[in-house]
């Protein structure tokens, strides 16, 4: 039996899985999508696969994150660190893993095989037990992850990300200015979001931040904290109290001396995080911006998934467009306008207000880490949601933009079933693509069984000027429509737009070796 528990009696109890969304009347979309992440198609099929990755391509010391559910812990996140030898072997590392009721640290070997494409497995060890992974390769430094642990006796279902690690960041505790998100769940609580500022000087944690906590919106500041010095794999702790006096631990792994990974260590809540460097001098929010976001709603957890685009400047925000699907109803390509009020320190005050149609407000703060990069959270308090936003780089785009083999992940629910997606996502430049991917599913409702499938589909796109791409998945009992917002043609946020599917990711070009 796979498991992440290191085989001691020590399980844990299941928190809050999402809740039913549809009615019958939506059974057949339901299983058509079902279908989607599981027929079969790769048989026979030919697809433009490239790229010069190998078993040497995953070769140093690596950091990795993951957040989902298994039938044995519930709901769980999970990080670490290890090192890999470039000839299919995991040598040493360390495992992290949270639930509801408690937190652990294993330690981890393992073996991997990369395909030259960049997607391939990794099987970690941990205690008495192992996990298996599907990976996707972005480039040497970088991989998107799946859990692939689909049995009778054990199903997991699970998505993240690794990042290869700077060795020289490990040899102090953090400092300087960061921008910072972090993102709660709790058994038996509504969620939590906060965006804002962590400074670390001499190790001793100040700053101010943004928080939908309780039903509430507030903006606090740290009354106290540090940052350990991290150990020789970059794992270290961070403690602090807010102005609330509420206190919050966590494990931080250093990525590099520029970004920070979280993961909280409190019994009872499930934290993950991001902090990334702030940049010096004026942080403006000037230009034409997309951004991706996710998170909770009151009635489901994972409830609530948007992407979009606009165009800021001079305290006005025009052009604005976003695709969302909220507990199962979607929103298609809504039109907004906005205005905003930006502080010295980076805090942008953000209203957008949807034209079209209701006229309904939209409140949202930024936290800039530079001005082509921010952090959001939603300040609405029907839902926590929070996501990142980056500046454009091309001006005008087209579908030769969009081009090449991209890794791909992409995780959440469809009824009755949790779901999670990494392998390539591969458009021609003329409106043609295919979808080389491994999906993993959960029934949530009744026995709760597991299924792993791989899946080349067909598909075709169109790229609009302002970055918004339309997907159709056509190889599937049903059709799919996936909405793609470009930062560049080489990075998009991605979002499946199919009302009652709560699914989102994002596409990233790979660098081969």
């Amino acid at each position: 039996m796979s498991s992440h528990g290191s085989g001691a009696p020590e399980l844990y109890s299941c928190q809050l899985l999402p809740s039913p969304i549809l009615n019958r009347q939506l059974l057949g979309l339901a299983l058509g999508l079902l279908l989607f992440g599981l027929a079969c198609g790769s048989s026979g099929s030919s697809i433009p696969i490239t790229g010069n990755f190998s078993n040497a391509s995953l070769n140093g010391q690596y950091a990795y994150r993951l957040a989902g559910y298994d039938t044995m812990d519930g709901e769980f996140s999970e990080a670490g660190v290890f090192t890999a030898d470039g000839a299919g072997h995991v040598t040493t590392g360390t495992d992290d893993f949270n639930t509801a009721i408690g937190f652990s640290s294993t330690p981890i070997t393992g073996n991997y095989s990369i395909g030259h494409d960049g997607n391939g497995s990794i099987t970690l060890n941990i205690g008495g037990g192992q996990i298996n992974l599907s990976i996707t390769m972005l480039s040497t430094s970088k991989f998107y992850l799946a859990e692939a642990d689909a049995f009778v006796n054990f199903s997991a279902n699970a998505a993240g990300e690794g990042a290869k690690q700077t060795a020289s960041a490990f040899t102090s505790a953090p400092s300087g200015t960061f921008v910072f998100r972090v993102h709660q769940t709790f058994p038996s609580a509504v969620s939590e979001g906060t965006v804002g500022t962590i400074t670390s000087t001499n190790a001793a944690v100040t700053g101010s931040f943004d928080v939908v906590r309780g039903n509430t919106f507030s903006s606090l500041t740290f009354t106290g904290g540090n940052f350990s010095v991290p150990d020789s794999t970059g794992r270290g702790t961070l403690t602090y109290t807010d102005s609330q006096a509420i206190p919050t631990n966590f494990r931080y792994y250093v990525i590099d001396a520029n970004t920070l990974w979280f993961m909280e260590t409190d019994a009872n809540t499930l934290g993950v995080g991001t902090a990334e460097r702030q940049a010096s001098g004026t942080l403006a929010l000037s230009g034409n911006y997309v951004f991706g976001s996710s998170g909770d709603t009151n009635a489901n957890i994972g409830g609530v998934r948007t992407v979009g685009g606009f165009t800021a400047g001079s305290g006005t925000i025009s052009a604005g467009a976003y695709d969302s699907v909220q507990d199962g109803s979607s929103t298609v390509n809504q039109p907004f306008t906005g205005t905003y009020t930006a502080a010295p320190n980076g805090r942008v005050d953000v209203t957008l207000v949807q034209t079209g149609g209701t006229g309904a407000m939209i409140p949202l703060v930024f936290w800039m880490v530079s001005p082509s990069r921010a952090y959001l959270l939603f300040t609405d308090v029907t839902k926590v949601e929070e996501g990142t936003v980056d500046r454009q780089q091309v001006n005008a785009f087209a579908n030769s933009d969009l081009k090449g083999q991209y890794a791909l992940v992409m995780d959440g629910f469809i009824p009755g079933f949790l779901l999670t997606r990494v392998g390539t996502f591969i458009p021609d430049g003329n409106g043609n693509l295919n979808l080389n991917e491994e999906a993993n599913s959960i029934n949530t409702s009744g026995t709760p069984l597991g299924s792993i499938s791989d899946v080349v589909l067909p598909g075709t796109y169109s790229v609009s000027g302002s970055g918004r791409a339309t997907s159709t998945i056509t190889g599937s009992s049903s059709n799919v429509d996936l909405v793609m917002y470009m930062v560049s043609s080489n990075q998009a946020y991605i979002l499946q737009s199919d009302p009652g599917v709560e699914v989102s990711g994002q596409v990233t070009l790979q660098s081969s070796p």
